[in-house]
């Protein structure tokens, strides 16, 4: 099984969340043999929420540090390859669901990969929803 997931998604596990405990717990069961994937514009989204949470001091650089190395830990599949007009397609996708550029790109990748969707995002879940695409919350 595929699991793409969202940096709001990844971001409860170390940040408090109402539904942070629901992430911690799914987190526990993933499989060893579940592929869980992230676009490549996560990593510069993580590196802006955790440069936000040093800024508001809600975190010391040692913490980002080792959220970091934590979530290196799970071995996410950084999406990099892009079929097709990939632009286009996200273009597409932001156009039909009222998205923007990164929640379109991760909608895109479970669409292509036939993954379900780990996000805490309400409109990016919305589009999952017409999509047909499952999330796991």
């Amino acid at each position: 099984m595929i699991n793409i997931l969202d940096c709001s998604f990844c971001a409860a596990l170390f940040l408090p969340h109402e539904k942070s405990a629901l992430v911690k717990a799914l987190f526990a069961k993933f499989a060893d043999d579940d592929e869980l994937a992230v676009p490549v514009q996560f990593w510069d989204e993580m590196t802006g929420l955790l440069l936000s949470a040093l800024a508001r001091n809600r975190l010391k650089h040692a913490d980002a540090l080792e959220i970091n190395r934590l979530l290196s830990m799970y071995h996410l599949t950084t999406e990099v390859s892009f079929a097709g007009d990939y632009t286009g397609q996200l273009l597409d996708l932001a156009g039909l669901y009222g998205l923007n550029a990164g929640e379109a790109a991760y909608l895109e990748l479970a669409i292509r990969k036939k993954g379900k969707l780990g996000t805490l995002s309400g409109k990016l879940k919305a589009a999952c929803i017409k999509a047909g695409i499952e999330t796991l919350l």
